[in-house]
């Protein structure tokens, strides 16, 4: 006989029952002990890729100053308001 989860059970243990799904589990959910639905793996064919340049080779480092140059002006003023804070 299958195990049935109860809905109250699958709400607040979600994202543990979608981890076994993943794994190839079948579950249950229902009330009273008789399934209502099923929560099953989803064929897929590809693994995800997350983020839109997952697929670009990333480069070892980035140096800051080569992206974007220092302003010496810009610089200056941050180094005056961290020697006089405002009151």
């Amino acid at each position: 006989m299958t195990k049935v989860v109860s809905i109250y059970e699958a709400k607040t243990q979600f994202s543990k029952l979608v981890k076994k799904a993943q794994l190839g589990e079948t579950i249950y959910i229902g009330a009273y002990g008789h399934p209502q639905a099923i929560l099953s793996p989803a064929p897929v064919k590809k693994p995800i890729k997350i983020g839109i340049w997952a697929h670009k080779k990333k480069p070892d480092a980035y140096i800051l100053e080569d992206l974007v140059g220092s302003d010496p002006e810009i610089n200056n003023d941050f180094e005056e308001s961290l020697s006089n804070p405002l009151p």
